[in-house]
Order: structure tokens, then sequence, then C-alpha cells
């Protein structure tokens, strides 16, 4: 008996059957954690992508316009429409049941603050021009949990959540560095607004340099790294400026914006008489400005104001009421600029109520450029004569005879009480950016003295082509870029 007792105490026959069905439910149950670890990584990667491509929809709306908040929740709704689900649910309703949506001004500094109910009560807003977030938020989402089912215990549920900030962005890259003031800003419009409603159309607006007191019929200067007149002749500033903000330039003269700007009428003045030949400084591909069509060189290094003809409407040395500013109306001098600049060609019925831009590409379109001007007029036609690069590099894309530039609310500034003035080195936030044909060269008294900081002034003359972002036409996409990004 003694040994049988022995043998079975040292009989190990059957003993990793015993050990395994005691580690059976350990081992099943690790097995099942695994699975709830996944099915959870599973549905909240879900959940993220979900909350992501809302954020992203809804930010992507948030360019300062009135309507931008409608815009967004509109682009989420749509969205929603295109069945954006979540990994064991139906598709995202907007009944605030399975999503919840908030905008605001500003984010904490650092993702280590949460963006909880007190801090989207202090920052959060439904002001279209002040959204410049926007939060999107699941609701918490039920997972039934497999991992306690080999212990015998009741099955819990694990909620998961996730949440996403996105923000717009928008940059306008090799641009003219300037700023304009809204002239639409005391009837409480923006640019877009203005422009959509047909309120800059054919209407010339005449700017002046300002240093701190900024208005309607003013112009500001942006920073760059390059000389201001190679910046204004090339059209490149050599960096983007943002939306969100720009930097202002100081100690600017005025003969360096002059000259740069003259250089695309084909007028090389000052310093940059000798850029004649390099396609960087080319001129417009029409460039008739009201000139004496003299031979040689004569005459490619100034404006004569002593001429017969006219540029756009107004000859030079005159100028519209109000004398500085936005005109009052979009009525200018159609059938006599007509007349004076083209020999043979009818004034044609499609340019009775046209812009100053839309005839000039009217010119371009139809092989007129070549036309020279009437018998009252000085003989000029519209093609360079005083540049010698190649005759290949001429180009309207893009147009010469077209600048760029931010705009901005100056009256914001105007008052001491809520804003700094415009003076110095100032960060501005642009309402928009737009495109401006330049209608005639800018005047200047004695070319030689670009650098002189007592030089006299005189406007630059210019009509609104285009603005960015809604009510615009698109001409300005390939100059914009913009995008939304993820912040949190």
């Amino acid at each position: 008996m003694g040994r049988k007792i022995l043998e079975l105490l040292f009989d190990d026959r059957g003993y990793v059957t015993a050990l395994t069905l005691i580690a059976m439910p350990m081992l099943l149950g690790f097995s099942l954690l695994v699975i709830d670890v996944s099915r959870g990584n599973n549905l909240h990667t879900d959940l993220q992508n979900a909350v992501d491509g809302l954020a992203l929809a809804g930010a992507r709306e948030l360019n300062g316009a009135p309507d931008a908040i409608t815009r967004a929740d509109a682009a989420i709704a749509d969205l929603v429409k295109n069945e954006a689900r979540f990994s064991n649910g139906g598709p995202i309703t907007m009944d605030k049941t399975q999503v919840s949506i908030a905008y605001l001004k500003i984010i904490p500094p650092s993702d280590d603050t949460a963006i909880d109910a007190a801090w989207i009560r202090t920052n959060g807003t439904t002001d279209s021009t002040a959204a410049a977030y926007v939060l999107v938020r699941s609701t918490p989402r039920a997972m039934t949990s497999l991992f306690p089912l080999p212990v015998g215990l009741t099955n819990p549920t694990l909620n998961f959540q996730a949440e996403a900030v996105a923000t717009y962005t928008a940059a306008a890259c090799d641009v003219t560095p300037m700023f304009i003031c809204n002239p639409f800003e005391a009837q409480g419009l923006s640019m877009q607004q203005a422009y959509a409603q047909g309120l800059t159309y054919s209407r010339e607006l005449q700017v002046l340099k300002t240093d701190s007191t900024p208005g309607p019929g003013n112009f500001g200067l942006l920073d760059t790294d390059i000389p201001l007149k190679d910046a204004f002749a090339k059209g490149a500033s050599g960096q983007c400026y943002t939306k969100k903000s720009v930097v202002t330039k100081t100690g600017v003269t005025f003969g360096q914006v002059n000259v740069g700007l003259n250089v695309r009428f084909d007028i090389y003045a000052g310093s940059l008489g000798s850029a004649k030949g390099d396609p960087l400084y080319r001129p417009a591909t029409n460039v008739r400005k009201g000139a004496k069509n003299t031979t040689g060189s004569a005459g490619c290094g100034k404006v004569d104001s002593d001429v017969p003809s006219k540029a756009m409407g107004f000859g030079p040395g005159t100028y519209p009421t109000p004398s500085l500013g936005i005109s009052t109306n979009g009525s200018w001098d159609r059938a006599g600029y007509w007349s004076l600049n083209h020999v043979s060609t009818p004034f044609p019925a499609a340019l009775q109520n046209a812009s100053r831009y839309d005839v000039y590409r009217y010119e371009i379109d139809h092989n007129l450029v070549a036309d020279r001007a009437g018998n009252k007029g000085s003989g000029e036609n519209g093609v360079p004569r005083c540049y010698t690069g190649a005759p290949e590099t001429l180009t309207d894309k893009p147009d010469r005879r077209t600048i760029f530039a931010a705009v901005v609310d100056c009256g914001d500034f105007a008052d001491d009480t809520k804003h700094t003035t415009i003076s110095g080195k100032t960060t501005l936030k642009p309402d928009a950016f737009v495109s401006m044909f330049l209608t005639n060269p800018i005047e200047k008294q004695d070319n030689s003295k670009e650098d002189d900081t007592t030089a006299s002034e005189k406007p630059i003359r210019l009509e609104i082509v285009d603005v960015t972002g809604q009510g615009g036409s698109g001409t300005l996409d390939q100059f914009l870029r913009e995008e939304a990004q993820l912040v949190r």
C-alpha cells in the first residue's frame, strides 16, 4: 500500500492537463482582454476619424466672413449626410446626441489644458467674424467588454469619446507687400460684401501712403526682406502673408514704390533703368498709358504729363471726385478713351458699361494692343517699346498690371480705446486679399530721387478686380493657399 501511495505521489502523468484546466480561465480572460483592447482602439480610432473629418469640414469655412458659422454648420451637416460613421453606430446626426459643436475665438496655449465647459463659456462665440476654431466632440460611445465572462462576472460597458479642434489658415504668396484700408468700412461692409453687391465694379480707388492715421484713401506696406522697388516691380516679396496676421513695414519712401510699380507700364526709372532686359521686371503686354509715342529710349524713364491722349478715362494730372478714396460711382469716359486710343475700330457695344479692366482685357483678347491712337491722340499704342528682353518673355499670365494687397479695417486702429494706431511695426489681421488693376502709371516729378524721404507723393490709381473668400470670382485661388488644419 505504501508503495502504491508513493507511486501515486510521484506520478506526473496528466500534470499539464491539470495545469491547463486551472489556467484556462486566466488564458481565456487574457485573450478576451486583448480583443477588448483591440475593439476599444478601433472604436476610438473611428470616433477620432469621424470628429477629425467633421472639424476639418467646418474649419474650412471659417474665413472671417459674416456667414462663416452658418457655412461651417452646413459643411458639417453635408458630411453627415454622406454617412460619416462611427464603427458601431449609424450615421452621425446633428441632434446633439452623437456629436457637439462649439466655435472658439482662442484655444488654450497648451494641450495639457482641457477645453472644458468653463473655457467654452468664456471663449466661445457665435460671431462668424471672430470664430477662429471649431471644436467637435463626440458623445460617449459604450462598448460591452468581453473580458469578465470567463470569471462569471456581469459584462461591464466601457465609454469611449473623441474630440478634435481645427482652424482655417490662408496665406497669400508672391504678392505685392501692400495693404489697403477697406473703403467700405464706414458703411459696415466687408470687402467681400461690397464686391458681391457690385459696389467695387468700375469704381476707381486712389490711395496714398499713410503712417499712423489710416483711412479709406490710404495704403500701407507689409514687411519684406527685399528692397521695396524690387518687390513692387517683380510682384513678389519673397514671402507669404497669412490671413491671421501681417506685419507692417516702416521707413518707406514714395519713390521706391512709384519706380517699382511703373516698371509694369514699361517705364524704367532711377536704379531700375538698367532692368529693361530682365524678364523679372517685364512690363504688361498692354501698356497703353497716355504717353507720347517717341522713338528710342526717350520717355522710357518718365511719365510725360503733357499729353493730349487719355490713359483710362482721366488725363494725367486730373482726378475724379472725391480726389482720394474710391470714386462715387463706376462712370468714366469709355467712349472718349476709345476714340482717342483706337483709329479704325468702332467703340464696341459690349463695352458700354465696362470697367477699365474689362476694356484693357478686351484690347488684349481682340488683338487691339497694337492699334495706334487717333489723330487727337499721341500715336501711342499698347505695345511695350522700352523693354529689351526676349518677346516670348512677355506674357499676361499673371497679368503685370494687376497687383495684390491685403485689406484691413483701418478704422479699428483709429480708436485707441480698442487698438493701437498703425505706426511702427504693427501686426494687422487682414479681412481679405484683393487683386487690383493699375489704371494709370504713377506720376512722379523727379525719378532720380527714389530714396528721397521729402519727395511729394501722387496717388496710386486702381480698380478692384477680385477678392478672396465668399463672394469673390475665384481668380485669386492660384495666389492663395487655403487649408484647414487640426490643432488638437
